[in-house]
């Protein structure tokens, strides 16, 4: 099989772990809207919001180096041991030490998060648990064993939905029982990981000083940057609603933003292939063949999302009632403003890679801080005023100045006409403000009529479907320093 083959393949077969995931996740969030309501749903967001604060506090911050110096040592020896334990030996003071802050502080988290003091334990367990998923994933990642990374993400869901469907209503009523259930699936699928990597693989080895000077050296702006991120995320959103809004304005612009991140979804998978095989092609100094990747291929996916975007907005209205409840149909007009954000959260995520695998950390930490800032003076400045909305449109803001500053580095980097990347979002601009403006019979026909314009406008200005365009697919390849299927001390091939 050739490489671009498999390069494909990979993409195929991550996609289909991912997007089951995220199906499975909507019948989750169908069951647990339906059974808690918009309040209690809320609760549970909160509780979840600070497991996931305490990971990107901790442990994010470290993934990109491991997945960058993971796959070259995968590539050049076959393992990955070396990477693997310098990053341990890196982030496990810094979750050490959030792990015993939340515990000290643990009675005033239990006040401001309205739960017993016990349920901030379970708070650690659910953070411990999908850290430790999140470590074995990153090694599927640079091992590039997409397909298992892909059942990962699948299981994890699965066994959450199979907690809900098999055990009585009566105990899974209250968000810390469904908490409990998210807790006890990420342990048995990073059970599963640790097993099918292989625990011989895993055995401690010393890293070298030069091994942690190069991963704290490349993370380090990472570490500053995830911190930062912390303000430019829904989590952050959810501290400011809280001043504001109900608990049940908590809840329905949660189910919101978790709409918005299954479709968020796709450009993830994108980023998460692309950076280890750039990390290859920077190496090895091939700039020309990147500023062709970024200017010629980029423009149909990132038309192809906003397509996809716009339809996930006409959507809205009628779904988002008719699967979670009537209690959400709120969310509708907040998702709908967040997919406008999602793309370009797109844009970004299209072209970070690029960032990262030229070793530019502290260019995406300037890029992340300025966003940070944004989105917590927009928040502040919105959401007294549009509530839940005011958010919406605050996160719109900062994701888009992310968007075109990490563009701007690229155009820089590599040369050519990136910038103009930025048009490709028009036809969510577009559907947003059909399904804003118009009453409901006018929505539909309209926004259709209307993004089908702006998308033949757009392949028009893009040159895009040309036949150089195909000649050049079929002519790239994008260097994988391994391949699917091999067998190694890392575990099992596919």
């Amino acid at each position: 099989m050739g490489t671009l083959a498999r390069a494909w393949r990979s993409f195929f077969v991550l996609g289909i772990g991912n997007y089951g995931a995220l199906v499975t996740g909507l019948a989750v969030n169908a069951l647990i809207t339906r059974r808690l309501g918009a309040a209690s749903y809320g609760g549970l967001a909160l509780m979840l919001m600070a497991s996931q604060l305490l990971l990107l506090l901790s442990v994010n911050w470290t993934h990109t180096g491991f997945v960058r110096f993971g796959s070259q040592e995968f590539g050049s020896n076959g393992g990955f041991a070396n990477t693997l334990w310098t990053r341990l030996g890196v982030l496990m003071p810094v979750a050490a030490i959030a792990v015993f802050a939340v515990a000290f502080g643990r009675q005033p988290l239990a006040v401001y998060l309205a739960i017993p003091e016990s349920g901030v334990w379970l708070i650690l367990v659910h953070f411990v648990a999908v850290g430790v998923l999140s470590i074995v994933g990153a090694v599927l990642q640079a091992t590039d064993q997409m397909a298992r990374y892909g059942v990962c993400l699948l299981l994890d869901k699965v066994v959450i939905l199979l907690c809900l469907l098999i055990l009585p209503a009566a105990w899974i009523a209250a968000p810390l029982s469904v908490l409990a259930c998210y807790a006890a699936s990420s342990l048995a699928v990073a059970t599963w990981g640790v097993w099918v990597v292989g625990v011989r693989a895993l055995r401690p080895v010393f890293p070298s000083r030069s091994a942690y000077r190069q991963m704290v050296g490349f993370s380090a702006p990472l570490l500053l940057s995830s911190w930062a991120g912390i303000f430019g995320t829904h989590w952050f959103d959810l501290i400011i609603l809280k001043w504001y809004v109900p608990m049940a304005g908590i809840g329905v612009y949660s189910l919101a933003t978790q709409l918005a991140g299954v479709v968020q979804q796709i450009t993830v998978v994108f980023s998460t292939l692309l950076l280890p095989r750039l990390s290859v092609m920077v190496a090895e100094g091939q700039d020309a063949r990147i500023r062709t990747f970024v200017e010629r291929m980029l423009p149909y996916w990132i038309l192809a999302t906003s397509v996809l975007f716009s339809l996930g907005i006409l959507a809205a209205r009628v779904g988002v009632p008719l699967v979670f409840g009537q209690s959400f149909g709120d969310a509708a007009p907040v998702m709908a403003l967040l997919m406008v954000a999602t793309s370009a959260l797109a844009l970004f995520n299209s072209c970070a890679p690029v960032v990262a695998a030229y070793g530019s950390t502290w260019i995406l930490t300037g890029i992340v801080f300025t966003s940070a800032i944004s989105n917590v003076l927009l928040d502040l400045i919105l959401i007294p005023r549009f509530g839940v909305e005011g958010s919406a449109l605050a996160t719109i803001l900062a994701y888009g100045i992310s968007a075109v500053l990490v563009l701007v580095f690229v155009q820089k980097a590599v040369g050519g006409r990136v910038l103009r990347l930025v048009w490709l979002g028009a036809p969510v601009l577009v559907a947003c403000a059909c399904y804003l403006l118009l009453d409901s019979a006018w929505v539909y026909p309209t926004a259709i009529g209307a993004v089908s314009l702006t998308v033949i406008f757009l392949v028009g200005g893009f040159r895009l479907f040309q036949e150089e365009d195909a000649e050049f697919l079929k002519e790239l390849r994008l260097p994988l320093p391994f391949g699917l299927g091999v067998v190694s001390a890392a575990g099992r091939g596919v």
